[in-house]
């Protein structure tokens, strides 16, 4: 998922007069914005304080593709967690009714639309001499925050619409386990399709790295809903699960005209 990043002339000049964004919140005079054809979940820039450890994952890897320098666990681990984030932000998502895909403004056409969300990861609080290897994803870290920021493309032009701090929840509502497979299979599709590497991370890493990902898509999906890209929950289903109906077709539990159907 490693994507570099370039912003073009038409790009700036339309950020430019795209005005000033409110953070967390609407651009002023946004509302009822076209839903963009696709969201582009960037990959994530990491705070040289913000480190990954998770040695399960490392010597799964390594069981994997082979034994590789010391110095390169770091980089591969911190890979691997981008990779769950934006996977697990692509797949909350695609569940809701959006159209989303790991991607960066980069890949983009002047002929497409689209919301790219991209951010960073940084520390959660001052650091001190005490606190300074706490933060990350692993055994002792944590208190990580997201800095987000999303921006709207179309014809070549750039408006940035929203940005944000997220931080992983403490604790989640139980999901039943169905759901919960379902969930994780999508973002192992992600994590797959992506090219990234199949190996799972440890469960004190892969935990927070969800959790950080779903607050993120949370937010989104809070402006999406704000904009009316939302289809009202259950429609979609409603409307395709209903029974359809003609004078030659009646619906398959209606009585025939004038008459009882059997067994009543």
């Amino acid at each position: 998922m490693r994507l570099p990043t370039s912003t073009s002339v038409a790009a700036i000049a339309g950020l430019l007069l795209g005005g000033c964004t409110i953070s967390g919140g609407l651009q002023s005079g946004l509302a009822g914005t076209e839903k963009p054809k696709v969201t582009l979940i960037s990959d994530f820039t990491f705070a040289s304080d913000v480190v990954a450890v998770d040695r399960g994952y490392t010597a799964r890897l390594e069981r994997k593709i082979g034994t590789f320098p010391t110095h390169e666990r770091r980089q591969r681990t911190n890979e691997r967690v981008n990779d769950e984030i934006v996977a697990t932000i692509v797949a909350s998502l695609r569940e809701a009714g959006l159209e989303a895909q790991p991607g960066a403004e980069d890949s983009l056409t002047l002929a497409q639309s689209a919301l790219v969300v991209s951010g960073n990861l940084r520390p959660g609080e001052p650091i001190t001499a005490k606190n300074r290897n706490s933060f990350g994803f692993g055994s002792g870290r944590g208190h990580v925050v997201a800095t987000m920021t999303a921006s709207l493309f179309s014809a070549g032009a750039k408006r940035q619409v929203l940005t944000f701090d997220a931080e992983p929840a403490k604790r989640e509502a139980a999901v039943p386990p169905k759901v919960a497979a379902a969930h994780n299979a999508a973002i192992a599709a992600v994590v797959t399709s992506a090219g990234s590497s199949t190996e799972r991370l440890s469960p004190d890493v892969e935990v927070p790295a969800r959790r950080l990902g779903r607050a993120i898509a949370d937010r989104v999906l809070a402006f999406a809903k704000e904009q009316g890209w939302l289809a009202p929950p259950g429609q979609g289903v409603a409307e395709a699960s209903a029974p359809k109906s003609d004078a030659n077709n009646p619906p398959e539990n209606a009585p025939e005209s004038g008459a009882e159907r059997p067994g009543t």
